[in-house]
């Protein structure tokens, strides 16, 4: 009895080659590769699950994700009560996340469209730098991947705050925390970036009355769930200059359809879930190592609080 991956749209072949170099004696398959019986799948490793699958299963033993989002795991409408559901942490992630970010705030508080645009037209002029003072950072979700995104901000000068459900404190960090400092942290953040787990409680959190407490000219960077970001209340605050850019790495359809306005839009830098991406062989030895833990009646270290979301 063994892995079963089932990863779609990802490929299953780098999952289960990573699972099988991890563990050489352990079954592996995948969706191509069925297991010869259902009786013999003890863990599944997945992003999504549609309705039906995991009934199929009945010596399940733990579920886990290809990443460090379980919301469209959380999502399968027949998950089994009892059963373990674990994440990715990738401290890499963490890392590359921050470069992404990091990348994109400079990309707009550096004026490097304008510069692209005056390129095109073979026009040699300078504009005034803005100062540091007024590229102030704001991060949604003061978790591992949120504090990197913090920190690296640090060395560049941009003063930088963060938003979380409960206080957290991050060293050079000014921190915000419930409902109270939602608010507080949106007035003083010339630069937004989400990176919060997709819950109910964030679902939909970047709508029109809460991004339009930004100041004038604000970018938003949204590298936490597309479902967090009211895609037409994002565009209308663009059309209307209230917003001077956004990057998303996220959407709320993915990918988006080819007329979707965020390929065009003159604001947007759109880029295809790419901000991080956990390595094959960190995501196959914590699933071996979740499924030796439920063997041996412990719980596995990554485990999902079904309540938070995450």
């Amino acid at each position: 009895m063994a892995i079963l991956v089932l990863s779609h749209p990802l490929p299953s072949e780098p999952f289960a080659d990573a699972l099988r170099r991890a563990a050489p004696d352990m079954p592996v398959w995948t969706e191509q590769q069925p297991p010869p019986s259902p009786d013999a799948v003890e863990a599944v490793l997945a992003w999504r699950m549609k309705p039906g699958v995991l009934p199929a299963y009945p010596n399940l033993r733990v579920l886990c994700s290809t990443g460090a989002g379980v919301d469209k795991l959380l999502a399968a409408p027949d998950l089994p009560p009892g059963l373990p559901i674990t994440r990715v942490v990738d401290p890499q992630q963490g890392v590359q996340i921050a470069q992404y970010v990091v990348a994109c705030a400079l990309h707009f508080t550096r004026d490097l469209p304008l510069y692209a645009a005056q390129q095109a037209r073979a026009e040699w002029r300078r504009h005034p730098v803005r100062p540091s003072e007024r590229c102030r950072v704001g991060v949604l979700g003061l978790g591992a991947v949120g504090q990197a995104i913090a920190r690296a901000f640090l060395p560049l000068g941009y003063p930088v705050a963060g938003w979380s459900r409960r206080p957290q404190d991050v060293s050079g960090v000014r921190g915000f925390a419930g409902p109270e400092g939602l608010p507080l942290l949106l007035a003083q953040s010339d630069i937004l970036v989400c990176a919060l787990p997709l819950t109910d409680a964030t679902r939909g959190l970047l709508n029109r009355a809460t991004l339009s407490q930004l100041p004038q000219g604000a970018c938003v960077i949204n590298v936490g769930r597309g479902e967090q970001l009211v895609e037409a209340d994002l565009r209308a605050l663009l059309d209307e200059g209230h917003l001077g850019g956004a990057a998303l790495d996220v959407f709320e359809r993915e990918p988006p359809k080819p007329d979707n306005w965020v390929w065009t839009h003159p604001k947007v830098l759109a880029t295809p879930h790419i901000a991080a991406q956990a390595a094959d062989d960190v995501v196959a030895r914590q699933c071996i190592e979740a499924l030796h833990a439920v063997r041996a009646g412990r719980r596995p270290q990554h485990a999902v609080d079904r309540a938070a979301g995450y």
